[in-house]
């Protein structure tokens, strides 16, 4: 369980984000209470992203295969906080909310606490992804006995205690998955508060929609079928 902070370490995975990661460093230095330091895991940007980076007070590591997984595996590692943040460097997520996604990971004594989008009465996330992330979920829930609201959450504060308990083996967006599915076998304790979702400002988005579903259920009725026959 998490009971205080010693240190966070925010964890942001980059590909070709220099229009968005300004601010995303400047908003986490800004709002951040807590003791800290920020990893950028960059897998491959050509726009500019590592020189932005390198001039600011963060840790860059470099990842030269590309994989939402990867690059948060490898930043997830090196962390030196007791308690990571992640949280993608498109701008997206409001991180204007990083203490309150803190704070309820202490109060409830979680492993994990996810900021769920799903009650934002903004709707930028768009139809599309709404629905599918309502799917995923739902049968995540039915899987796995959980009430989450928002399983694809990318914006998540984790004890490193646990996280280091598990061997992670996806290296795209299912880890997302993965780690629900990994901390639902530990038995950990996962909560969720509601924040907002922003529309991207520049660049294009990364979500491969259909490989990433296939990808993610896979992971989910693997992780099902392991614990029923182990």
């Amino acid at each position: 369980m998490t009971s205080k902070v010693d240190l966070v370490s925010v964890v942001i995975p980059t590909l070709n984000e220099a229009g968005n990661i300004v601010e995303v460093i400047d908003t986490v230095e800004k709002e951040l209470r807590y003791p800290y330091e920020i990893i950028i895991v960059d897998g491959g940007s050509t726009d500019g992203t590592r020189k932005i980076v390198k001039n600011k007070n963060c840790k860059l590591i470099i990842e030269t295969r590309r994989g939402y997984g990867l690059a948060l595996r490898l930043g997830m590692k090196q962390a030196k906080g007791n308690i990571m943040v992640m949280v993608d460097g498109d701008g997206t997520y409001e991180l204007k909310h990083i203490n309150i996604v803190l704070d309820r990971l202490i109060e409830k004594d979680a492993e994990l606490c996810l900021a769920t989008r799903m009650f934002d009465p903004n709707k930028a996330m768009g139809m599309m992804n709404f629905v599918g992330n309502k799917v995923i979920t739902f049968c995540f829930n039915m899987l796995y006995k959980q009430n989450l609201s928002d399983s694809q959450s990318g914006y998540r504060a984790i004890s490193k205690i646990a996280f280091d308990k598990i061997e992670f083996k996806e290296d795209d967006m299912a880890f997302a998955t993965e780690m629900l599915v990994k901390f639902s076998q530990k038995k950990f304790k996962m909560v969720e508060i509601p924040t907002i979702y922003k529309e991207r400002k520049y660049g294009k988005p990364k979500l491969r929609r259909f490989k990433s579903g296939i990808e993610i259920f896979t992971t989910m009725l693997k992780g099902f079928t392991e614990r029923h026959y182990e």
